[in-house]
């Protein structure tokens, strides 16, 4: 399970890291033709909408893996400091489930895009292509929230900023 894991982290690093090169790259190249040719990419800058969409739902995934996101730490000493270890484990428990719910109501919505046969705007390819990451990703934190509910050992410690 861990091996998974640690395999998932490594796959989804790399196509943030190359949805985010797309991005540079489209950027840079229709600047260039702008600049030097006096002439547009046409929906260059629309691609790189859609690859900065998918490299900030592989960035969510990536933040849950680092157990990085942002919490209110305020609320660390209300309970009892012998409760922390379970508390977290429920917490784990149920934002796996809400990552669940929110996948299914994602996944609904790519259904319904895929039905009508939704196309993306200036490029004209069918949406569903773009919107697949988004149940991706949430299906993805919901199983990294499941597996560090169950073992709480594979759950990196967060970076403490003050």
């Amino acid at each position: 399970m861990l091996k998974l894991v640690s395999w998932l982290n490594r796959v989804e690093a790399a196509l943030a890291s190359l949805a985010y090169l797309i991005v540079t790259g489209l950027l840079i190249a229709s600047m260039a033709s702008r600049e030097f040719f006096s002439k547009s990419l046409g929906s260059a800058e629309t691609l790189a909408v859609f690859a900065a969409v998918y490299a900030s739902f592989f960035g969510m995934v990536l933040a849950t893996a680092a157990n990085g996101h942002l919490r209110p730490q305020f609320t660390d000493n209300w309970l009892p400091a012998a409760w922390h270890p379970k508390v977290a484990r429920l917490g784990d428990a149920v934002s796996a489930v809400l990552f669940f719910g929110i996948g299914v109501v994602a996944l609904l919505y790519l259904s319904d895009t895929f039905a009508n046969q939704d196309l993306a705007p200036i490029i004209y390819w069918p949406l569903w292509t773009i919107q697949i990451v988004i149940p991706y990703a949430f299906f993805s934190c919901g199983f990294r929230h499941l597996v560090f509910a169950f073992h709480p050992h594979a759950k990196p410690e967060p970076a403490v900023s003050e």
